[in-house]
C-alpha cells in the first residue's frame, strides 16, 4: 500500500510539473494579506489547478514577509532557500524571548503556488481534513476546525512542547512550534503573526 502511494504521488507529481503556465493569468505572489478563510467553497482539485500557474514567492520577498519580532519575541534565525531543491518556497524562522532563552517558537512557512507546491499543499489539505484525535497521558494530538479552518493542534507536557499547523488563504501551510511555553501563548503568537503579516 505504501509502495502504491509512492508511484500515485510521484505520477501526480509528474503530471502536474508537465503542465504549460498561463503568463497571463498569473497573479503577483507576494500575499497582500492573510485572513482566516472558509475553504468548504472550493475543492482541493480547483485549488490546486489556480496554485499550479502561480509563481511562489522568492527568497527576498519571504525575508521581507516574515517578522523580525513578535511582541517579546525577537527572531534569531531565519533560513531561506531551503526547499528550493523540489521547487518549493519556504522559511523557517526561530524566535526566542527576550530575558527568557529556554522559551522558543519556530515558525515554518510553505508557499504552496507552483506546480510542486500545489501538489504538497494538496496532500496536507487532504491530511487536514481528517477527523483525528489521540488522547494521551502527556497530552493530546487533534485535528479540529478552528475559526473557519482545519487546524492540527497539538500538547505534550512531559516536554514542554506545542504544534499548531495549518493551511491559510488556501495558499500557505503554517507550522507553528512551541518550547517551554503554552498553548493560549502559542495562539497569542499566532495571532500577533497575522497582523504582522498583513
Amino acid at each position: 500500500m505504501k509502495r502504491l502511494s509512492s508511484v500515485f504521488f510521484y505520477l501526480l507529481l509528474l503530471v502536474s510539473c508537465g503542465k504549460e503556465r498561463n503568463a497571463s493569468s498569473i497573479k503577483s505572489s507576494t500575499p497582500k494579506r492573510i485572513e482566516l478563510s472558509d475553504s468548504s467553497e472550493n475543492t482541493v482539485s480547483d485549488i490546486s489547478k489556480a496554485l499550479e500557474i502561480q509563481i511562489p514567492m522568492s527568497n527576498e520577498q519571504l525575508k521581507e514577509w516574515i517578522p523580525e519580532k513578535i511582541g517579546e519575541m525577537e527572531q534569531r534565525k531565519l533560513i531561506v532557500g531551503h526547499k528550493q531543491g523540489m521547487e518549493m518556497s519556504g522559511a523557517i524562522a526561530t524566535y526566542h524571548e527576550i530575558g527568557q532563552e529556554g522559551k522558543q517558537v519556530s515558525m515554518e512557512v510553505l508557499d504552496g503556488a507552483g506546480p510542486t507546491g500545489a501538489v504538497m499543499l494538496s496532500s496536507i489539505s487532504q491530511k487536514l481534513n481528517l477527523d483525528y484525535e489521540e488522547q494521551m497521558p502527556s497530552g493530546y494530538s487533534k485535528i479540529y476546525d478552528r475559526e473557519g479552518i482545519r487546524v492540527w493542534e497539538q500538547l505534550n507536557s512531559d516536554e514542554h512542547h506545542v504544534q499548531i499547523e495549518f493551511v491559510l488563504k488556501e495558499r500557505f501551510h503554517f507550522i507553528f512550534k512551541g518550547h517551554q511555553i503554552e498553548l493560549d501563548e502559542l495562539w497569542d503568537f499566532v495571532r500577533e503573526v497575522q497582523d504582522a503579516m498583513t
